[in-house]
């Protein structure tokens, strides 16, 4: 489809793709707990006949409770890029020498536009991008268009969430409306020298397979909008595609995704709407409320309760609220009794003066239903180890399913890669397609981005909890150790070389896990090799010794680690039968 008319369509004609109006939704399903919105319509279906001075009330004093929940999913997913394994490696022998200092490298780790870097980029706003809107698009468009031949595009990428889509078809166009704004001055104020005169217009991208062009707001006023770049890639393909996620459906000739955090919505659903009722019930049965008896006559209706409306008939005074006196409604405020109505026998109290007795039970029940709705929401992506947990049970370590939560954390890791993989592509031939025009020499400049495997999103208190559990269970002692690795690497984690000698020592134990007493009686017998014993025993002046020793002990494999150690070990058992040689033959045996 021409440039032309996809403007007329989806710019001057304001039509948008067929599945648009599906697409916002599930990203607003989302983004009302991500952006702590409130949930109108959540609490509207909850209490439909509740006036609209309650609900502007409860609009007051809410507070997004929910957002919590996603924040700290969102923070433990950014622990991908700092996984051990995470890299992205460049094959410098492919890099042509035409390309002098203007390397992908160069421009896509250390010089991207704004960000420093693609991936932090990615791992700043693309991740939460993703994470809330499933059918939002990312487009790698240039930034600038060089001037002469010795200049290069500077392509950058955006994300436009599915409100901002106006169209989309893969793989042959697509509309973007973006969220930057370019200003102009208005024609009323032109000449005037008025800097507030500026206004701020709409841009637009029009994305095809050989075109990306941009339109703004047409300067003179006239409603419309004019194309102020317009670049023919001729790349044969759109540089442009959905995040996506988990599949959904296809409708209309489309893929719909969902969020992978989707299943995340209906407990924070329940716990907004509660949370709000929650809110309700401590404003009536927390906040103290006093009671006294009328003795002072109101000086509107001069105490008889009753005054003449705007229609001249008796109505209840609007000052005092028919008691005969004025009175506070705040939630501190007091509850004013007739001191006629105790005359008429009503059933008052006694004591003149006091405070309402509450129930306060609800509110407890109230909170406590909330903060299941926030667990079960992390449980439900299994993070609930994330969820707050009571004082009382503070040392009580949480369950965690390790492999439900990698094969979680997996699944997004793969669609960062992915995401990342293109935003490569398409930044390497949008800036190198001229000087590069084949695209098979193009593609060796592509980093290799591996996904990872090991994740670092348990927290320190978690494993050591685990740790103890473990103990007092008598579990595997490999599977304490392997778990006190763990704990060394995270809790060392801003101190790489003391981690790595901690490590070393359990790593390089041959005994690891058993007690001194379990080493000495099985040295006794002969059940374990003495020279393993001699290690194992002086496991931590050996590690300190060898990495003082050899600079490269980090990097040396297992077994040749594990031979300097044992030639330590045998230093020690060669000075020991030398001791015991010479006491024999200064002290003969049976003297």
């Amino acid at each position: 489809m021409e440039i032309g008319e996809l403007y007329k369509r989806f710019i001057a004609g304001a039509e948008r793709h067929l599945n648009y109006a599906a697409t916002v939704e599930l990203a607003h399903r989302l983004s009302v707990h991500a952006d702590g919105l409130m949930p109108d319509k959540l609490i509207n279906e909850r209490r439909p006949s509740e006036s609209e001075k309650i609900k502007e009330y409860r609009r007051k004093i809410y507070v997004p409770v929910t957002k919590k929940p996603i924040n700290k999913v969102l923070t433990s997913l950014s622990k991908i890029r700092r996984s051990t394994d995470w890299s992205i490696n460049y094959n410098q022998n492919d890099v042509p020498a035409i390309l002098g200092g203007n390397t992908l490298e160069n421009y896509c780790e250390f010089n991207y536009p704004r960000f420093t870097s693609i991936t932090n980029w990615v791992f700043s706003e693309l991740l939460k991008c993703y994470l809330i809107d499933a059918n939002g698009v990312y487009a790698t468009v240039p930034l600038n268009i060089p001037e002469n031949a010795a200049e290069y595009i500077s392509p950058v990428t955006y994300f436009f969430p599915s409100k901002q889509v106006f169209a989309y078809r893969a793989g042959e166009y697509a509309v973007l409306l973006s969220s930057e704004m370019s200003q102009y001055m208005s024609l009323q104020f032109a000449g005037l020298g008025l800097q507030s005169a500026y206004v701020g217009s709409q841009v637009f991208y029009i994305i095809t397979d050989e075109i990306i062009a941009k339109y703004e707001q047409n300067p003179a006023g006239a409603g419309g909008y004019v194309p102020t770049m317009e670049y023919r890639h001729g790349l044969g393909y759109l540089p442009c595609d959905k995040v996506g996620g988990l599949f959904k459906n296809r409708q209309n000739n489309d893929i719909i995704f969902e969020s992978r955090i989707d299943v995340m919505v209906p407990s924070l659903d329940e716990a907004a709407r509660e949370y709000s009722d929650l809110q309700a019930e401590v404003v009536q049965h927390i906040h103290s409320e006093k009671y006294q008896y009328a003795t002072e006559e109101c000086p509107v209706c001069r105490g008889l309760g009753v005054s003449k409306g705007d229609d001249g008939l008796p109505c209840e005074c609007p000052a005092c609220k028919g008691v005969g006196r004025l009175a506070s409604v705040s939630p501190y405020g007091e509850h004013v009794i007739s001191l006629q109505r105790k005359l008429e026998n009503y059933q008052i109290p006694e004591v003149p003066i006091g405070y309402v007795q509450k129930d306060t039970e609800i509110v407890k029940v109230q909170d406590a239903r909330v903060k299941d709705h926030l667990y079960s929401a992390l449980a439900a992506v299994n993070m609930e180890f994330l969820a707050e947990v009571p004082l009382s049970e503070s040392g009580v370590a949480k369950e965690v399913d390790r492999d439900e939560l990698n094969n979680f954390v997996h699944s997004i890791a793969e669609d960062i890669v992915r995401v990342m993989d293109n935003i490569y592509k398409w930044t390497c031939d949008l800036r190198y397609s001229v000087v590069i025009p084949n695209p098979d020499n193009r593609r060796a400049l592509l980093p290799f981005i591996s996904v990872p495997e090991q994740y670092d999103l348990l927290s320190s208190t978690h494993i050591m909890n685990e740790i103890a559990a473990m103990r007092t269970a008598n579990a595997n002692p490999l599977t304490i150790n392997a778990l006190e690795i763990d704990f060394i690497r995270k809790k060392f984690n801003a101190n790489p070389e003391a981690a790595n000698r901690l490590s070393a020592v359990l790593e390089l134990d041959p005994l690891a896990g058993m007690s001194a007493e379990d080493k000495m009686t099985y040295s006794a017998e002969n059940a374990i090799r003495k020279i393993d014993y001699v290690v194992s025993a002086n496991i931590v002046r050996f590690v300190t010794r060898a990495y003082n020793e050899h600079r490269d002990f980090e990097t040396k494999l297992y077994a040749e680690k594990m031979k300097i150690l044992e030639g330590y070990a045998q230093e020690i058992i060669d000075e020991n039968d030398a001791v015991r040689q010479t006491a024999t033959l200064i002290m003969p045996e049976g003297f």
